[in-house]
C-alpha cells in the first residue's frame, strides 16, 4: 500500500479511530514540517494546524455512518482549494476501522470556474445596459446605471465617468466619490502608494504600471492617494480621435485587473458610446426635421407669391390685351398685341405649372380611390380635339375598358400633359395614337406621336425640373414632364419615353396600379 501511495501525487493519509495518521505518502507533501510527520501525528494537528478536533469533523461522521464523504476546503497548509474525499475501511466485523483521506488540488479548476462565472456576470451586465440603451433610456440615467453595475460586478469601491470639456474633465456619473475615506489606519496601511494601475490599450494588450507615484500622466493622483486607493483601471468612451471621455474604476485593495475585467469595462464604454452616438443622431434628425419644416413653409410662401402676387397681375394683363385685340382695327398693332398676349399666356402657364409642382413636392398624403380612368382620358381627348383638328392630325385610341385603378383625380394632369405635348410637336397631317395594355398588376398607357422625336441623351433629363431637351428636339418650360413624373411616382407607377416603334416620333408611356 505504501508503494501505491508513493506513486500518487495528491496527499493521501490513512487515519484510525484515535484520529492518528497510521500511514501516508508524506514525501509528496513539502508543506508539512518533518518533525510533525514523525510517528503517528494527530490528523487535525498535522493537516489542519489546530490543537483540537474541528467543530464539525467530517471524519467522525464517516466513522459513525460508514459512508463516503466529499467537501471542499481552503487548505491551511498551502492556501489552495482542495477537494477532500473521505473513504471508510472496514474490518472483518463490518465496522469502520480506518478512513482514507484524499486531498486533490482543484485550485486551477476553481479559478477557471470563477472566471467563467465572472464572465457570465459581466456579459449579463453589458446585455442589461445594451437593452436599456436600445430602449432609449435617458443618457444620464444610463451612465449612472453603468457605474453602479461596474462597481457591483468588479467588486470595487469607486467608479466614475469623466467627460472631456476642452483641456479639462468633468465627472458626469460616479459611485464612491461622494464619500471620503478618512480612516487613519487605512491611510497608514496604503502609505500613499499607488501600487498598480491597469491600462487598456488599442492593441488589446494590458499594461501594468507599478509604484505609480512617479507617473505624471495620471491626473488627480493626490485625490487617489488621499482616499487610500492603490489600484485602478481606465478605458476610453468613444473614438480615440474624438473621445467623449474616460471611465475609470479604483479600489483600496491591491489588485491587478484581468484582461476579462478590461474587456468588460470597454464593452460598457462601447454601449455608452453607441448611446451617445444615437442621441447625437436623434438631435441631428430633429434639427433636420426643423429645417425641412422651415423649408416647407418657404415653399408654401413661394406658392402664395406665385399664385397671388405674380399670377394676379398676369391675369390683369390678359384681360386688357384680349380687350384691345377685339377693339383694335390696325393690323400691325394687333400683331403686337398678339405677341404680348401669347407671352403673357406662356408666363401664366409657367406660374401655374410651378405652383402645381411645389404643391406636389409638399403633399404627404394623397387620397387614392378606385375608379376607371377611361372616362378621364376621354374627357381630355374631347377638350384637345379642336387643337388636333387645327393641325389636321389623325388620332387613334385603342381602348375598350373598363380600366379599374387606384388613383387621385390629379392624374388627369398626366393625360393632359402628354397628349398636349404630342399635339404641340406633331406636324400637320401627322398622327397620334393612345394605347392601353395590361402589365401584370398595372395598366400601361402609351402616347405615340410622329414628331421630331427625342435624342437618346435627353430622355432622362426632360423629366427633371426646369430642364428641356437640346435645340432641334422638344422645347418647353421644363416643368410639364416633371409634374407628370411626380404625379405618376406618387401613384406608385413609372414613366418614360422611347422612340416611335413604327417610324419617326416619340412613344411616352406611364403605368398606374390596378384596383384589387
Amino acid at each position: 500500500m505504501k508503494k501505491t501511495l508513493s506513486s500518487i501525487q495528491d496527499l493521501i493519509v490513512v487515519i484510525d479511530r484515535d484520529m492518528r495518521i497510521v500511514t501516508s505518502n508524506w514525501k509528496n507533501c513539502d508543506s508539512i514540517a518533518t518533525n510533525i510527520k514523525m510517528g503517528n501525528p494527530l490528523c487535525y494537528n498535522c493537516l489542519m494546524q489546530q490543537t483540537k478536533p474541528c467543530e464539525s469533523c467530517r471524519l467522525l461522521e464517516v466513522f459513525a455512518t460508514g459512508k463516503c464523504c466529499k467537501f471542499e476546503i481552503e487548505d491551511p497548509l498551502d492556501s489552495k482549494t482542495k477537494l477532500i474525499e473521505l473513504s471508510p475501511l472496514f474490518d472483518d466485523n463490518g465496522n469502520v476501522s480506518m478512513v482514507v483521506r484524499h486531498a486533490k488540488d482543484i485550485s486551477e479548476c476553481k479559478s477557471i470556474e470563477n472566471t467563467l462565472k465572472m464572465r457570465e456576470k459581466q456579459q449579463a451586465a453589458v446585455a442589461k445596459l445594451g437593452q436599456e440603451g436600445l430602449a432609449g433610456a435617458d443618457l444620464d440615467e444610463l451612465m449612472q446605471d453603468s457605474v453602479r453595475l461596474i462597481t457591483g460586478t468588479l467588486d470595487v469601491e469607486y467608479c466614475r465617468i469623466m467627460k472631456k470639456e476642452g483641456d479639462n474633465a468633468v465627472m458626469v456619473a460616479g459611485v464612491g466619490w461622494e464619500e471620503k475615506n478618512n480612516t487613519k489606519n487605512e491611510r497608514e496601511n496604503s502609505k500613499n502608494d499607488i501600487v498598480c494601475y491597469t491600462l487598456y490599450s488599442d492593441c488589446e494588450e494590458d499594461s501594468v504600471i507599478q509604484e505609480n507615484r512617479s507617473q505624471d500622466k495620471f491626473s488627480g493622483l493626490s485625490l487617489l492617494q488621499e482616499n487610500g486607493i492603490v489600484s485602478g483601471m481606465d478605458v476610453t468612451i468613444g473614438s480615440r480621435e474624438e473621445p467623449y471621455g474616460v471611465m475609470n474604476v479604483h479600489t483600496t485593495q491591491r489588485r491587478v485587473f484581468t484582461k476579462d475585467d478590461m474587456h468588460f469595462m470597454q464593452s460598457v464604454a462601447n454601449v455608452l458610446a453607441e448611446a451617445l452616438s444615437r442621441k447625437e443622431a436623434e438631435e441631428n434628425l430633429r434639427t433636420y426635421a426643423k429645417q425641412l419644416e422651415d423649408a416647407n413653409h418657404l415653399k408654401v410662401l413661394f406658392t402664395d407669391v406665385l399664385t397671388h402676387d405674380l399670377l394676379n397681375p398676369a391675369n390683369i394683363i390678359r384681360g386688357f390685351t384680349e380687350e384691345l385685340i377685339i377693339v383694335e382695327d390696325k393690323k400691325r398693332k394687333q400683331n403686337l398685341l398678339d405677341k404680348i398676349h401669347k407671352n403673357n399666356e406662356r408666363m401664366i402657364y409657367m406660374i401655374e405649372s410651378a405652383s402645381k409642382f411645389i404643391k406636389l413636392e409638399s403633399v404627404d398624403d394623397i387620397k387614392f380611390e378606385e375608379q376607371d380612368f377611361l372616362p378621364i382620358l376621354e374627357k381630355v381627348v374631347r377638350n384637345l380635339g379642336s387643337e388636333m383638328d387645327k393641325k389636321d392630325i389623325r388620332f387613334d385610341m385603342k381602348a375598350i375598358g373598363p380600366y379599374p385603378s387606384l388613383m387621385n383625380p390629379i392624374m388627369e394632369e398626366v393625360f393632359l400633359n402628354l397628349l398636349s405635348n404630342a399635339i404641340k410637336f406633331t406636324p400637320s397631317k401627322g398622327r397620334i395614337s393612345i394605347t392601353i395594355s395590361d402589365a401584370m398588376d398595372k395598366w400601361k398607357i402609351q402616347v405615340t406621336d410622329t414628331g421630331q422625336g427625342i435624342n437618346n441623351g435627353d430622355r432622362e433629363m426632360i423629366f427633371e425640373r426646369f430642364r428641356r431637351a437640346e435645340k432641334g428636339s422638344i422645347k418647353g418650360s421644363g416643368l410639364g414632364l416633371a409634374i407628370a413624373k411626380r404625379i405618376v411616382e406618387l401613384h406608385g407607377g413609372e414613366i418614360g419615353v422611347e422612340n416611335n416603334p413604327i417610324g419617326q416620333g416619340s412613344d411616352f408611356w406611364f403605368t398606374v396600379k390596378k384596383a384589387r
